[in-house]
């Protein structure tokens, strides 16, 4: 008997229209060179390089060493919402924030998806600054919402265009805004509560960077002044915890809280327990470490922004916050068409990684991104060598 199985169809499906990521390929290249025995500086993606504060540390170590492995609620540990509740309350002046209506998700990026995948309904628009941080479009697109990219220079100005749109049901705020390092003012963060308040819509605020900020500049959470936002944070950012993936919403919604914790349940049901006990001891712990890393941060972001300022081909913008920065491409050397070309150039002649601007949407061509979020030493030497590479 000749049996053949039959090869399962498989129809459209809308992850076939998200991208796998373009940094993740200079990543691998990067990586690549790596392990070919070549120096290279991993200016790509920003990955703190602080080490865990020890107080941090030692509370994942206890966890374990009490067996506190278990399964735990899915929207975090009651120690962790009550940290996190405190701290937006304190810090972030949203005062009504509390234990229940507060999720601890895997990491920022998880929280992200869960609050689009639950706002969103198929065709909803969300407006979002152009350029952006790539994985926010992508994450529009699998809830079935659409970005609608404006600006991030006059992003109040070119929202007023939208007043009338009633597809449009959020704003997205990045602030400090991830790749050009901008720090919306308290006015600006005014004007787009302003629009959002006027045609009742949502705000979904990404705070991850709302630690690394310069220059004695105010962070401001849209969430203590508009009701209707939706807040995000990240831990990695502020306590140097990315790979431990913990990262936290609130919202005042509860139907919207409703939804996200089934998202949760049915996603990653619940947080590493023990990461989660490390995260109440940095929230609840000293916080010397924070000013200390800004301090650091601000450092490097001087040292890459004087040399790219002498540089023949760069012209970089000053950031008030991020560890990344921004830099206008002025000038092509003869072998250099666009961004992604001048990406490969710069790797190839110094060995310094950086993400092409329009990885980062429309308005990113003609830029490419360096993320000072490693060591001072090599955020020194990869300096020194951006500025005189011809």
């Amino acid at each position: 008997m000749n049996c053949r199985m039959k090869q399962s169809t498989i129809g459209r499906n809308i992850v076939d229209e998200i991208s796998f990521g373009a940094i993740v390929k200079i990543r691998d290249q990067l990586l690549e060179m790596q392990r070919q025995g070549k120096k290279v500086y991993r200016l790509e993606s920003g990955d703190p390089s602080f080490s865990l504060p020890p107080h941090v540390k030692e509370a994942i170590k206890q966890a374990i060493e009490n067996n506190k492995t278990h399964y735990t609620d899915s929207t975090g540990i009651p120690e962790l919402r009550k940290a996190i509740a405190e701290k937006l309350v304190r810090k972030n002046k949203i005062k009504d924030a509390t234990p229940e209506n507060v999720i601890v998700s895997n990491g920022g990026m998880n929280a992200l998806y869960v609050t689009f995948r639950s706002l969103l309904s198929p065709g909803d628009e969300v407006i979002i600054p152009d350029p952006m941080w790539t994985e926010i479009a992508e994450i529009i697109k699998l809830a079935e919402g659409v970005p609608i990219r404006l600006p991030v220079e006059n992003y109040i100005e070119e929202m007023q265009k939208y007043e009338d749109d009633d597809k449009v049901k959020a704003v997205f705020v990045n602030s400090p805004h991830n790749p050009t390092g901008l720090v919306f003012t308290p006015k600006q963060i005014d004007g787009i509560i302003s629009f959002a308040e006027s045609k009742g819509i949502f705000i979904v605020s990404d705070e991850a960077y709302e630690d690394v900020i310069f220059d004695g500049r105010e962070h401001v959470s849209p969430g203590s002044k508009y009701d209707n936002t939706i807040s995000l944070f990240s831990m990695s950012k502020t306590y140097a915890m990315s790979g431990l993936r913990i990262g936290y919403a609130h919202t005042n919604s509860e139907i919207l809280y409703d939804r996200m914790k089934k998202l949760l349940r049915c996603t990653i049901n619940g947080v590493n327990s023990a990461t989660q006990y490390g995260a109440v001891a940095a929230l609840t712990g000293p916080q010397e470490f924070v000013g200390q890393m800004r301090s650091e941060y601000q450092k490097r972001r001087d040292i890459i922004f004087n040399a790219v300022s002498k540089s023949r081909y760069l012209e970089p913008v000053k950031p008030g916050g991020t560890f990344y920065l921004w830099a206008k491409i002025k000038e092509y050397p003869k072998e250099v068409k666009d961004s992604w070309d001048m990406t490969y150039y710069l790797l190839d002649k110094t060995g310094v990684g950086s993400s092409p601007g329009p990885v980062f949407g429309p308005a990113g061509d003609g830029y490419i991104r360096f993320a000072f979020s490693a060591d001072t030493e090599h955020v020194r030497e990869a300096s020194e060598l951006i500025e005189k590479f011809e």
